[in-house]
């Protein structure tokens, strides 16, 4: 059961809250039939350029579960890294890695602009 300091709205049309929807267990259907389903082929193409599938798979899932679990807290980065379980500072790196934040130090700064004169 996740913390109750973290809020996490009902999805849509689920009448389920995010932390609800979280905590079904697993082998229910879903989530392991789409696995399932979807790893023959991804080792497949994998092997066939020469390897490294925990690089591949993690490349196809880890964006879109960063985005999902941010829009599910409402863009709160300390909620959904407690959602997710990992460290404020390792979500905002990861972010940063793949393109959904401004890299570090430039505080939202285009690159090239100075400070306005008083």
């Amino acid at each position: 059961m996740l913390s109750p300091l973290i809020y996490c709205p009902a999805l849509p049309g689920t009448g389920l809250a995010a932390r609800d929807r979280m905590s079904i267990k697993p082998g229910t259907g879903g989530f392991d039939e789409l696995v399932n389903t979807a790893l023959p082929s991804l080792v497949g193409e994998v092997t066939a350029e020469g390897g490294r599938l925990y690089r591949s798979v993690m490349a196809r899932v880890e964006l879109p579960l960063l985005r999902h679990a941010l829009e599910l807290c409402g863009g709160n980065q300390l909620k959904a890294a407690k959602l997710l379980g990992i460290n404020r500072n390792t979500l905002r790196k990861r972010l940063r890695l793949l393109g959904l934040l401004p890299v570090a130090g430039t505080n939202g700064a285009k690159a090239g602009s100075t400070a306005r004169s008083a």
